[in-house]
Formats: C-alpha cells, sequence, structure tokens
C-alpha cells in the first residue's frame, strides 16, 4: 500500500515496485489509505509524511493501534531530515524511515529488511525494554526494536562482506551491463524505426479510406443532385424563355412591369447557378475543361483583393480586427488548372477563416514548393498553398465531417457547401486536400497541386454569327408542352417557322414525312429525358435519314454529359436548360448559315433520296 498525495511521485514509487513483482496499490491520502488497509490487509505499507486529511504519523499511529493490522510493517518516506522527525516516526511504531529523495537500490534494500525483520519478529517473543537519553530526552526502546537493530547491524556486515566477494567480479558484470546497455538501445531504435514505418502506413491507410468514405458519398449525393437538377431546369425554363422574350421584344412594357422582369430574370439566374454548383459536391474532370498555366502567386494576390471587404472592411466596421499575412515563395513553378476554379476554392478558404475568428486574430496565406518524396507516393514535384487562420478551431469530429456537402458548424449562415466544394476542385485537378486543426488553437486547410501532369490545353472556337442569317424550319421535340410552348414562342417571333411534336417517336415520324413531302426541316432541337424513345434515340434516327441536318440536343443534364464525356455521337450541339435565346440564336447561326435559294431545293431533293434508301 503506497500512501502519496503526488500523483507523480505515487507513479514513480509504484513503477520501481511493479517492475520488481511486487503488487502495489495507492492512495492519495492518510485517510483513504487506512480505509483501504482496512479492507484488504497488505505486507507492506509505505506512507508520505506530508499529506492532507490525515498525515503519515497518524496513518501509522492508527495502524499500529489496531490490533488487526499492527503487524503490517510501516516505512515513512519524507524530506524532513530533522532527527526529531525519525525520532518522532519510531514513537508513531514505523518500522523505517527513508529521506527523500531517494533511489531505486537503496528503497528495495529497505523494504527487503523490513520485511525479512518482520517475519522474524513474528516469531520472536518481545522481552524487557531499554531506556536511552539523546538529546536531552529519555526514550524506552523494546527488545524487539532492539532486535531489529541488532539485526540491521548483522545485516549490514553481511553486506560488507559480500561486497568484498562481489568485488572480484564487477568489471565483468560492469563489462556485460555495457553490452546489454547496445544491445538494448540498438533494439529501441529498432523498435522505434519500425513503430514510426507502422504509423505512417496506418495513417496512410486511414487516410485513404476517408477518402474512398468521402468519394462515394459525394458520388451518391452528385447521383442524386443530378436528378434535382433536371428536374429544376425543366421547371424553370419557360420562366427563363418568356422573361428574356418580354424583356427584348416587349416595349410597352411600364417600368416597374420591366424592373420586376428583370428581377425575376436576375432570380432565375440565381437558381441556374446553385443547380450548377451541385453538380461541384463530386465530378470528375470535364473533357472541355479549359486548363492553363496557373502563376498561384499572382492568384492568391488577386483573391486577397477580392475577398478585402470580407476579412477588413466588414470586421473593422463592428471593431473587430483581422491581419491578413502572406508568405509567398518566390520563382514557384506554374501549375495546369481551371484559374476559375481554383479561385474560388481560396476565396472559399478565406471566407472560412474569417468565420472562424468572431473576435479577431490573424489569417496566413503561404506558398511553397515541395520537393519529390517517395514515401507518400508523390514522386513529382508539387506546389502548395496553405490558408491558416488563428481561430476557434474544429474538435475531431467536426473536422472528420466538414467537408460532407450540407454540414456546417455556421448554424443558418452557413450552407455547408463551400468545402465540399473546395474538395471536388481538389478532386478534379489531381491535387491533395489537407486539414490541420484543433480546437481553439485555429485551422490550416492545405491544397498540394501537382506540377505539370496535365497536357490538355484550351479549346478555341471561332467566331460565329450571332443570329441565324435566314428563317428556318424548325423540328422541336419534347415531352413537356409547357416547354414546348415557350420553345416555340421564341422561335417565331425570330421568324422561324417552327413544328413541335410531344413525344420522341412523334418526333422521328414528323421528320420522316416532312422529307416525303419535299419540305425538310432545316433544324431538329430535342430534349434528352423523354419516355420510350429519348433524346439520344432521336438523334440517331435523324442522322441516319438525313446525315447533313443539325441536332440540337436540350437537357437539364447539360453539365452530367460533359462531366462524364457521354455527348451522344449524333448531336452537334448540346445546350443546357433554361435555355438562353442568345445562345440558342448563335448555335443555331453557327450550324445552319449557308447560301439559299436553289441549292435548298436541291439539298431537299438529296435528302428525300438519302431517306428512301435508308428505308
Amino acid at each position: 500500500m503506497i500512501a502519496e498525495d503526488s500523483a507523480t511521485q505515487a507513479h514513480h514509487l509504484q513503477h520501481i515496485l511493479e517492475r520488481h513483482g511486487y503488487q502495489v496499490t495507492a492512495a492519495a491520502n492518510g485517510r483513504l489509505a487506512l480505509e483501504a488497509t482496512e479492507r484488504h490487509k497488505p505486507a507492506l505499507i509505505i506512507s508520505d509524511v506530508v499529506m492532507p486529511e490525515m498525515n503519515g504519523y497518524e496513518l501509522c499511529t492508527r495502524i499500529k493501534a489496531d490490533p488487526r493490522l499492527s503487524d503490517s510493517p510501516v516505512i515513512l518516506v519524507t524530506t524532513l531530515s530533522d532527527p526529531q522527525e525519525v525520532i518522532r516516526g519510531l514513537e508513531c511504531g514505523a518500522d523505517n524511515f527513508i529521506l527523500k529523495p531517494y533511489n531505486a537500490d537503496l528503497l528495495l534494500q529497505r523494504i527487503q529488511f523490513v520485511l525479512i525483520n518482520n517475519q522474524m519478529r513474528r516469531t520472536h517473543q518481545p522481552g524487557m525494554g531499554l531506556e536511552i537519553v539523546f538529546n536531552g530526552q529519555q526514550y524506552f526502546i523494546t527488545a524487539d526494536r532492539l532486535q531489529i537493530l541488532n539485526l540491521l547491524l548483522s545485516t549490514y556486515e553481511a553486506a560488507i562482506q559480500r561486497n568484498r566477494e562481489l568485488s572480484t567480479t564487477r568489471d565483468a558484470l560492469r563489462k556485460t551491463n555495457l553490452e546489454l546497455r547496445q544491445l538494448t538501445n540498438e533494439l529501441e531504435d529498432r523498435v522505434l524505426r519500425r513503430t514510426r514505418e507502422l504509423e505512417r502506413s496506418n495513417e496512410a491507410l486511414r487516410q485513404a479510406q476517408q477518402t474512398l468514405i468521402q468519394q462515394e458519398r459525394l458520388h451518391a449525393l452528385g447521383q442524386m443532385a443530378s436528378g434535382i437538377a433536371h428536374d429544376i431546369n425543366n421547371a424553370i425554363s419557360p420562366i427563363a424563355l418568356y422573361t428574356e422574350s418580354l424583356i427584348k421584344r416587349e416595349t410597352t412594357l411600364s417600368d416597374a412591369a420591366r424592373d420586376s422582369l428583370v428581377i425575376i430574370q436576375r432570380a432565375i439566374d440565381d437558381v441556374a447557378q446553385t443547380v450548377a454548383r451541385m453538380r461541384e459536391f463530386y465530378r470528375p474532370r470535364e473533357v472541355e475543361l479549359p486548363l492553363t498555366d496557373v502563376e498561384l502567386n499572382s492568384l492568391v494576390q488577386q483573391v486577397i483583393d477580392l475577398t478585402r471587404a470580407r476579412w477588413s472592411d466588414q470586421p473593422q466596421r463592428s471593431g473587430i480586427k483581422i491581419e491578413l499575412q502572406t508568405g509567398l515563395t518566390s520563382d514557384l513553378p506554374n501549375i495546369r488548372g481551371a484559374e476559375n476554379e481554383i479561385r474560388d476554392a481560396l476565396t472559399n478558404l478565406i471566407f472560412n477563416a474569417v468565420d472562424a475568428m468572431p473576435t479577431g486574430g490573424r489569417i496566413e496565406v503561404r506558398t511553397s514548393t515541395l520537393p519529390a518524396r517517395a514515401q507518400d507516393g508523390s514522386s513529382e514535384q508539387q506546389v502548395q498553398v496553405e490558408v491558416s487562420d488563428s481561430g476557434i478551431g474544429m474538435d475531431e469530429q467536426t473536422r472528420r465531417r466538414c467537408l460532407e456537402p450540407f454540414f456546417t458548424t455556421k448554424g443558418e449562415r452557413g450552407t455547408g457547401l463551400g468545402l465540399a466544394m473546395v474538395y471536388g476542385m481538389a478532386q478534379r485537378h489531381g491535387a491533395v486536400l489537407e486539414i490541420d486543426s484543433k480546437q481553439g488553437a485555429g485551422t490550416t486547410m492545405r491544397l498540394r497541386f501537382p506540377i505539370g501532369t496535365s497536357t490538355s490545353t484550351p479549346t478555341t472556337q471561332p467566331a460565329a454569327a450571332q443570329v441565324p442569317t435566314r428563317s428556318l424550319r424548325i423540328l422541336l421535340v419534347d415531352d413537356n408542352l409547357v416547354i414546348l410552348k415557350a420553345v416555340r414562342s421564341a422561335l417565331e417571333q425570330d421568324g422561324h417557322a417552327v413544328t413541335t411534336t410531344d413525344g420522341g417517336q412523334r418526333g422521328i415520324e414528323t421528320f420522316r414525312a416532312a422529307i416525303e413531302a419535299a419540305t425538310p426541316f432545316d433544324v431538329v432541337l430535342t430534349d434528352l429525358g423523354m419516355p420510350h424513345v429519348d433524346g439520344r434515340m432521336v438523334a440517331a434516327a435523324i442522322k441516319s435519314m438525313a446525315p447533313d441536318v443539325p441536332v440540337i440536343l436540350l437537357t437539364g443534364w447539360e453539365h452530367g454529359l460533359r462531366a462524364d464525356d457521354k455527348s451522344p455521337p449524333h448531336v452537334d450541339r448540346v445546350l443546357g436548360k433554361p435555355p438562353k435565346l442568345a445562345a440558342l440564336r448563335v448555335v443555331l447561326a453557327e450550324l445552319t448559315n449557308r447560301p439559299t435559294g436553289a441549292q435548298d431545293s436541291d439539298r431537299a431533293a438529296e435528302i428525300l433520296a438519302m431517306s428512301f434508301n435508308a428505308r
């Protein structure tokens, strides 16, 4: 039993004893030690002298006064070196006294002496006592105490003799100990290196598991968002078309009506942009994603200037000071990427840093070049950008979930989309996103971009005419009657002749009938998602009858087609919903502007002949 109010001392003493085979129970003061001793009688009690509630002297007195416990030896441990304190301990019945600091060997020797003496005392009949005078005071020592003193003297003499015998082997033992120490150090070094390797492997495995889980979760949400986006785009398409048409063509609108339509159009654009951002949760890099050489230092400075109002002006109006510092490495290599996506990601990171410092603080934006490191899989040089804040930080659970879409700790102020979009950007650029955060100690968001891993180049399109140069015969195919009416109205106001069909099969039949009647269509606009016969099947049928007739696909899944590289082979253009009249005019002009007159009649006869041959 150890009675010690210092947890450090108690742990140290317990460690020494347990290493040498003793079973140890520790108590934080004398009262707790006495209660534990009364429940389970120990073979030995080691007690500190100075303790709260009950000191070592009182504990020793209580134990020696209890007939059931009195034969349990007590060793007192203290920093008090006054002989009077030692005598006081003996008066309380202590079996031995140890002064702090002590070494392990001395402690173990004293414990062995006490246990041996206690064993002998149990078999000895106590006799007369002895009176002695020490420092002017008279003390009485019982015979059993005197026996213990004699035993200590004899033990000491035996130890001296044993020491002489062992002196001849001391050099050999010293050499053996040195060899053992060297072997132990080597073993410890090997264990340490292996432990570090295992820790790195475990961390890499954990990161890979987290990444896989995150990708699967985002992929599932992306698929769900794709279906939602399609339905929303279909729903707002007629509103967008009618609104744009009214603003462009109606000259009799009052100022209030026109302003209201402009607000409606702006709201429709906001909805369309929100729907488009939903795909940012998870989508691979688009084939046509324009990649350019991005100078990261310059881009960081742009983002800092763009966000200045958020991290400087707005907080200052509320009496809050946020300091933004930069550490940009010179001669930073360029990376290949979509500059607008990286800019949006850095903007989100700075906004998050500001939100994490409601009472002010410091933001640091740093760039650096990392060498290739084979041990973590980065075999090529990388460019790193870090955004650190001195804010509230995140606990471990929040750090694990912060990349999940719609997860936010900002309440109604947050959407939970910012970091999910940053993660999506990193995935599309082959970059690594790391998060270091500790609650109350700030957060560091780190992006590592590969250098020169992409060979994609921006695609350029020749400048196109803004409007068709002639009136067109257009076949419009869609199963949504409201969209049919809205698109037809807009095209007819541009002077085109529009025929509508409410399904894919009817569209194919109408196109064939027009060829047979020698009145072929100049262009076909078809929806993608239709029951039974969808837009892909319509496009394939049109091209089989008239390969030169342009087919334009209207779809709410435009971004999904591009992201998955699934643009149908028989489609000339893909336009997203809600369609913009200006974009539709440009596409019609690109696909249909050609000489008119006799050539049209010749082309109609050619198409009719090809149709009959196909049948």
